[in-house]
């Protein structure tokens, strides 16, 4: 009969050896289950913020045993934002952790570890599933639908290979997310993933040196779902400390916006309308539209009249294209009442 040791002694056992092994020179790497760290907190006398993968109050030993960057005096105030409420100027010990474990390697893409709005998600042959509760019946699905050719992203030796997921959760959204899988000596190891859109039609995945495009089909931000995706797309990524990200794109400010509409279709004047209305719509990927609405027109038959162009940015400045959309709607007893390309009676 094998007897075993209390938690306690047994956590302090696993921290003896632990500096032991540093004692001897060698450095022994700790592979701590996430889930096994909120209880080895509480274990150490510490309290666990989940939210902010940190334990305060607990010891330097522990935080050294777990792998975690522990700092003896962390400010009470640094969750605090911009909270007016005065706090105490006071030390906490805290150690923190990653706020994404490393993901372990597979031997192909079809086999192989991604990482969803921070969950792990495991492929086998292609395909992941999961009950969203205990219990239930239904199914989150999560497959690839798409892979591209090999490549080098991350500039090493070994080739990678970047994908398109599909998750489906039952309802009517299917989410595609960009993603890739990274060689390493011994294998492969997947990224995380990032959105690109619901229902929309995958094409194809292009390399280009260092990025990889996904080029796909959507539709225009302001339709519905139920018109069929005939947008075409382009959404690039790069490679940046292991993690997938979008390249950096030009951001239209609404006041930027509005002045680009008055400076290329003119201002809502008192003698011409009430009010001039102006939105940005984003197409993902840098891709940007610009609504202007034009209400109240001092017009015998229009009442309002809406426009949307595609916003294009070169030389330091941004410009409309031409109009996607030209709409009107009519006063009462001369047309229709909601926005049309019909003109009004």
């Amino acid at each position: 009969m094998v007897r075993k040791l209390p938690k306690r002694r047994r956590s302090l056992l696993a921290e003896a050896l632990v500096v032991l092994v540093l004692a001897g020179g060698v450095l022994l790497e700790a592979n701590v289950p996430a889930r096994d760290l909120p209880a080895g907190c509480a274990e150490s006398g510490g309290k666990w913020l989940e939210e902010f993968r940190e334990c305060e109050y607990t010891s330097r030993e522990w935080c050294g045993s777990v792998q975690g960057k522990f700092d003896e005096c962390a400010s009470a105030c640094r969750h605090r934002g911009e909270d007016p409420v005065p706090c105490t100027m006071q030390c906490v010990p805290v150690c923190s952790f990653a706020m994404e474990l490393p993901i372990p390697e597979g031997k192909d893409p079809e086999n192989c570890t991604y990482r969803i709005e921070s969950r792990p998600i495991t492929l086998a042959n292609g395909v992941f599933e999961e009950a969203p509760v205990a219990g239930s019946s239904a199914r989150i699905t999560t497959r690839i639908v798409l892979a591209g050719d090999k490549g080098y992203l991350n500039g090493d030796e070994y080739p990678d290979v970047p994908v398109m997921l599909l998750q489906t959760t039952g309802g009517s959204g299917s989410f595609f997310f960009s993603a890739a899988v990274l060689g390493t000596a011994h294998g492969m190891r997947g990224t995380n993933a990032v959105w690109i859109g619901d229902r929309i039609l995958p094409q194809a995945i292009e390399l280009d040196g260092h990025a990889v495009v996904y080029h796909y089909a959507d539709r225009y931000p302001w339709e519905s779902y139920a018109a069929a995706p005939s947008v075409a797309r382009s959404r690039s990524f790069l490679l940046e400390d292991g993690q997938l990200q979008e390249k950096p794109f030009a951001v239209l400010p609404p006041d930027i916006a509005k002045e680009t509409v008055i400076a290329d279709w003119g201002d809502c004047s008192p003698d011409a309308c009430a009010v001039l209305r102006v939105r940005v719509w984003d197409g993902g990927g840098g891709t940007l539209y610009v609504e202007a609405t034009y209400d109240g027109m001092l017009d015998d038959s229009v009442k309002a009249q809406r426009k949307i162009a595609p916003a294009v940015y070169g030389n330091g400045e941004w410009l409309l294209g031409d109009p996607l959309v030209k709409q009107v709607k009519c006063h009462q007893g001369r047309g229709h009442r909601e926005f049309s390309e019909e003109p009004c009676n």
